[in-house]
């Protein structure tokens, strides 16, 4: 980090005050309550200063232990100390969830698992997880315990002998042993890259594919294989329907299918309707359920990975050591684990089951295997036990997983999802997101020349940054509540910010890390205040918030929220556009862009919905305020021309 004035230091990177280092001032608040911090903000002039922020962390640490003491829970004091002394930490602790008993407890329950020397590494990491599961509302175990060992499960698959002789089978055991007594022939493919239908520029914007040259000399196979039946065929089959229907009835069942010729197949890619669609729905449920029952295809998915299992896994894998010339290509680690805790919420958030990241990291450890998409199918993808019936056959993994995804292909969400899921599997944050119609997305990124960090987006179809939503909380939402859903793709969250929120985390912690806590101090210092106060006291602490790191989003939005009149929103917009300007030419740090004009666009929206001030030179200075920046937002500007008696803009 580049080093700045000694009075910006002073401000910016003061040191966190621990127990054993407190000034005298300081220690007289240290067991003050919000009385105490309202005293120093306003001993401050009611701007962010050091005194504030010590006054703050000790009036929030007594409160959660007081809450803890409460539900006669004890955390060792030495590990409150060690909180105590890392800024990054008490802030995440302190001031990012109004609960921060609940993220203790998280925080001392992953030291157990992880042991004190990875978590004292990781902490960044530890902090990320445990405020996600405290804003899930996660219990915590803090039972004495020695540290997490890792247990990969296995194949869960237990294949049943259909052919026992000392018990009765049943219809599953005949359609297996079907399909177990018949052959067919296939070509072999010596290579078959997965395809994307879907192309993408440099800004990851989707440009149209090629169409396949028509006529074009098909690659020869190389030779054929005989195999065992897939269900998959038969149902692609007419001759294979009629013969398994005669199968069937010569072992006493009642069972027939017709499913029609090459209606599904491996590679159909039309949407089946009517009659149709029932019968091959219906043939597909009875292949499916007796490759369930007969151990030959999974039930269910996997268990998902606990808050400890994901800390642990992505931190073994994160001290994996390729030969240098492998670790160079593959640009590895290819994040780093120790970034700042807002960075990584989005990673911790990520509950793969083990086994799914298993597969995955074992494919790019040791053959450089990552894929970004996975074969794009069309309009059969709409419907999902069309898209399943097609290759359905005995497999390890069930749907909902990455692995299936990649066998049986999709469109955008499949593939955004496969993207994402990829990523947090060697540890990169990344998200499924959203776009009008499509499905795309989002992931962070280091440049470790610059250390700076920024978050990207890819398979945009519908716009850019500006039109695209992740599928994961903001790290200051106060909750993060999952959808439920159980189809697998990663739509995890029902509260999401656009991405330019997670964009200005990396920029953020660009400008300044410990600015970037200060700030999140100073909202929950704005929390205390009495509504009364927030207007006057809380805005002058918003704005010089604001102007030590004009990235954190959580203050301008509070800020533009508070502003009660149109020359109050034209003031904060002056003191952050003066707080923009003074990071030119700072790595990471954007002074022009979507996050300016997104803030612009909210103070327009506001504008337009507070009252017209009465005095029509206040008035008329809003106007041209609105003209001057070029603003387009009728409902603002006709507020004030029809107020001054001018033309409306239709």
């Amino acid at each position: 980090m580049k080093q700045r004035t000694t009075a910006l230091l002073a401000l910016l990177f003061f040191p966190l005050i621990t127990s054993a280092r407190l000034t005298a001032e300081s220690a007289a608040l240290a067991h003050g309550d919000a009385l105490a911090v309202q005293k120093s903000l306003k001993d401050g002039n009611s701007v962010f200063t050091p005194a504030l922020r010590s006054a703050y962390l000790a009036y929030a640490k007594d409160k959660a232990l007081a809450d803890l003491k409460a539900r006669e829970i004890t955390l060792p004091g030495e590990f409150i100390d060690w909180v105590d002394s890392d800024l990054t930490v008490v802030t995440g602790v302190y001031a990012a969830h109004d609960k921060p008993g609940d993220v203790l407890l998280w925080l001392y329950s992953l030291r157990l698992d992880l042991g004190r020397e990875k978590f004292e590494k990781y902490r960044q990491l530890a902090l990320a997880a445990a405020l996600v599961s405290a804003k899930e509302g996660m219990v915590a175990n803090i039972t004495s315990r020695s540290p997490l060992k890792l247990n990969i499960p296995g194949d869960p698959r237990k294949p049943v002998d259909t052919k026992y002789a000392e018990r009765k089978l049943d219809v599953n055991d005949h359609i297996i042993n079907f399909l177990n007594e018949n052959t067919i022939e296939e070509p072999i493919v010596v290579s078959k890259k997965k395809k994307s239908k879907l192309k993408y520029d440099a800004r990851g914007i989707a440009i149209p594919a090629p169409e396949e040259k028509q006529g074009a000399p098909a690659k020869a196979p190389a030779g054929t294989r005989v195999r065992n039946l897939y269900a998959s065929d038969v149902l692609a089959s007419r001759q294979l329907q009629s013969k398994f229907n005669s199968y069937m009835k010569s072992k006493g069942f009642d069972v027939s299918i017709d499913c029609g010729e090459k209606v599904i197949h491996w590679d159909s890619k039309a949407m089946v309707r009517g009659e149709t669609y029932r019968r091959i729905d219906q043939a597909y449920k009875l292949f499916k359920g007796a490759y369930e029952a007969k151990g030959l295809l999974p039930r269910e998915r996997d268990a998902f990975a606990t808050p400890a299992e994901r800390c642990v896994y992505l931190i073994r894998n994160d001290e994996y050591r390729f030969p240098s010339q492998v670790a160079q290509k593959r640009k590895w680690p290819q994040f780093p684990l120790t970034a700042p805790w807002p960075l990584l919420t989005m990673l911790a958030a990520d509950r793969q089951p083990l086994r799914e990241r298993e597969e995955r990291w074992i494919a790019f450890r040791d053959h450089g295997e990552f894929y970004k998409y996975g074969e794009y199918i069309g309009g059969i993808a709409q419907q999902h036990s069309m898209q399943s019936a097609r290759r359905l056959m005995p497999y390890p993994f069930t749907y909902g997983t990455i692995q299936m995804m990649l066998k049986d292909g999709g469109v955008c969400g499949t593939m955004g999802s496969i993207s994402a899921r990829g990523h947090n599997i060697i540890g990169v944050p990344s998200s499924q997101a959203t776009q009008p119609g499509h499905c795309a997305v989002v992931y962070f990124l280091h440049d470790a020349g610059k250390n700076t960090f920024s978050c990207k987006g890819g398979q945009y179809a519908t716009g850019g940054d500006e039109k695209t939503g992740p599928f994961t909380p903001w790290p200051f939402e106060p909750t993060f509540k999952r959808t439920g859903r159980k189809n697998g793709y990663e739509i995890a969250f029902h509260n999401r910010k656009p991405m330019v929120y997670h964009q200005s985390l990396a920029w953020g912690v660009n400008h300044g890390v410990y600015s970037y806590m200060d700030a999140t101090i100073a909202h929950s210092v704005f929390n205390l205040l009495a509504r009364e106060q927030r207007a006057g006291e809380g805005m002058k602490l918003l704005e010089s918030s604001i102007a030590i790191n004009p990235y954190h989003f959580l203050i301008v939005d509070t800020a533009q929220k508070t502003a009660s009149s149109p020359l109050g929103q034209i003031r904060f917009w002056n003191r952050f556009v003066d707080a923009l300007a003074s990071t030119k030419g700072k790595s990471g740090c954007p002074v022009e862009g979507l996050y300016k004009q997104t803030v612009k666009n909210k103070m327009f929206d506001r504008i337009a919905a507070l009252p017209v001030p009465k005095d029509k030179k206040s008035a008329q200075a809003v106007l041209s305020f609105l003209e001057g920046l070029k603003c387009e937002h009728k409902k603002a500007l006709n507020h004030y021309r029809k107020a001054l008696g001018k033309p409306l803009i239709g």
